[in-house]
């Protein structure tokens, strides 16, 4: 909460403010990106309107009313040329190489390819759709419990809030940190299924060089454009009584380096820029780390097997040390202790943020199990199996779900000792993130049934895509809105509800904006270098 609102006090502010150097700056350098799509843009416009009518196209050209169709990495059916009509007769003119370059150049701008292509929804032989139902639903969890969170902060009926959230399904929202479990989970098994598809093809020549410079310009440029848009923008927008101060953050001014080479999660919550990326800088470590696993599975699988499983016995070790020498509590599930006892709640949840919540070591089991899950799946299908029997999809459901709903409710009304709370902590995780790999397991095998077939909804597919920004850039959303009030709020679940559903919907739309000017173009245009350098 204090990394969330800071040190705040309530101020008069000037009715104007003058827009700082670094301001400026950074206006003016997202708005070179809104003028690279608008070209971009515009030259996929003029070239779509003066194609020549189909009726001269050949028989496989694809068009739609007469216009053909805006597709494939040029956001046109043709890439290499551009067709012009001359004397009413059809034309084929090759661009200058410069001029093709800059044409392909401007294009990884373009919105409406890049549109397209979140937009399509369309799944290829080989995708594995139900992981996009998984993913979307995981940001809603994670954007539903930081609503809860918000608004609690600023509750003014801060009595009748405790009775609110004592009730057993709350447990739903104050466990809610298994949303980021799934995340991790999800990631370890996209990176190991893709790392194997990659080795079956290239007999296991893997170009280790561009494994980490890809990832690290996956995620890193839209990464910084919203670190520089929350840190020098982002005080002007709007205004209130706990409305951020320009040039209020410090830590995004001493400490940004530590985001960039995502290390921060080894920061204090309150020293962190942007705290809620925490979770990137682990993904990230963990990534680094993952061809020991990843290699060892592939080559001498027995070992692969060993070196996970002391892993999780190593992650759960620690946890529990941790736990049992700073009698650390386990999260928010009994928030008895909170009305007996509010500030020590609060130091001893920011202790628990900094030594367990954030770190490496005591986070890392459910991307474990997300290596060892790919493997097992990619065997699995390399040996033409059978389907399960019902009575073990029965079993397999039943085992699953006792152990993620006994991690998600089992704290309901429960004072553990220091034991048992580093053995809840120490294994709590773990038994989510396995519950939740049977459902990956059923679902990717087919035997999933209604299950999979929700997951695997095609409206998931597009707002899958755009989960990366969304994570980025709801908090700055719903902080927004809570330092701009006049007021306190009245705490209740409808209320709750439905300033949720306005953040869920503001900040799917801000991250589509934000894929579409940052992030897409950043990724077409890394692969189009590479291509370059690979022709």
């Amino acid at each position: 909460m204090e990394a969330a609102f800071g040190n705040m006090t309530l101020t008069c502010k000037p009715i104007t403010r003058k827009l700082s150097t670094g301001a400026i700056s950074v206006i003016s350098f997202l708005s070179l990106f809104a003028l690279l799509a608008l070209i971009g843009s515009s030259i996929t416009v003029v070239e779509y309107y003066t194609k020549a009518d189909p009726v001269d196209e050949p028989a496989h050209s694809a068009s739609v009313n007469g216009k053909p169709t805006i597709n494939g990495d040029s956001g046109l059916v043709r890439k290499d040329s551009v067709e012009i009509l001359v004397d009413d007769s059809r034309q084929e003119t090759k661009l200058p190489a410069w001029l093709e370059n800059c044409k392909s150049f401007f294009n990884c701008f373009c919105v409406f390819t890049n549109g397209e292509k979140i937009l399509n929804v369309e799944s290829s032989e080989g995708q594995l759709p139900s992981l996009h139902g998984i993913r979307f639903l995981s940001m809603t969890w994670v954007i539903l419990c930081h609503s809860y969170a918000f608004c609690g902060m600023l509750t003014r009926n801060l009595a009748e809030t405790i009775q609110f959230v004592d009730h057993w399904f709350f447990q739903i929202i104050l466990n809610g940190f298994y949303s980021v479990d799934s995340f991790f989970l999800l990631s370890g098994f996209l990176v190991a299924y893709l790392f194997f598809q990659q080795c079956a093809k290239s007999n296991g020549k893997i170009p280790w060089v561009y494994f980490y410079v890809h990832r690290y310009l996956r995620l890193t440029p839209v990464y910084a454009i919203v670190m520089l848009f929350y840190t020098f923008v982002n005080p002007y927008i709007a205004d209130g009584p706990l409305w951020p101060d320009v040039d209020h953050d410090q830590n995004c001014y001493d400490n940004w380096w530590y985001n960039l080479l995502y290390i921060n999660n080894f920061q204090a919550i309150a020293g962190q820029c942007m705290s809620w990326s925490w979770y990137l800088a682990n993904d990230m470590q963990f990534y680094i780390i993952s061809p020991l696993f990843l290699i060892t599975l592939w080559r001498w699988p027995k070992v692969g097997y060993s070196l996970i499983g002391i892993g999780l016995v190593a992650t759960f070790v620690t946890t529990f040390t941790i736990t049992f020498v700073y009698d650390s509590f386990t999260g928010l599930g009994n928030v008895v202790e909170a009305a007996v006892d509010l500030q020590g709640f609060l130091v001893r949840w920011s202790d628990f943020f900094d030594k367990i919540y954030t770190k490496p070591y005591t986070r890392v089991g459910p991307y474990l199990l997300g290596l060892v899950l790919a493997y097992y799946l990619y065997k699995w299908k390399q040996n033409n199996p059978q389907k399960l029997k019902s009575t073990t999809l029965a079993a397999g459901w039943a085992i699953a779900s006792a152990i993620a709903l006994a991690c998600l409710f089992g704290l309901y009304h429960q004072n553990l000792s220091t034991v048992g709370a580093g053995f809840y902590n120490g294994l709590n995780r773990i038994g989510f993130a396995l519950g939740l790999s049977w459902v990956i397991f059923v679902c990717v095998t087919g035997q999933g049934g209604v299950v999979n077939s929700l997951l695997s909804w095609k409206v998931w597919i597009p707002l899958s895509r755009l989960t990366y920004c969304a994570y980025l850039v709801h908090p700055i959303v719903q902080n927004g809105y809570y330092t701009s009030v006049r007021r306190m709020v009245e705490f209740s679940h409808t209320s709750v509800i439905l300033f949720y559903l306005g953040f869920l919907i503001i900040a799917y739309t801000a991250a589509l904006i934000t894929t579409l000017l940052f992030e897409s173009p950043v990724i077409r245009l890394e692969k189009y270098v590479r291509n370059k350098f690979a022709s």
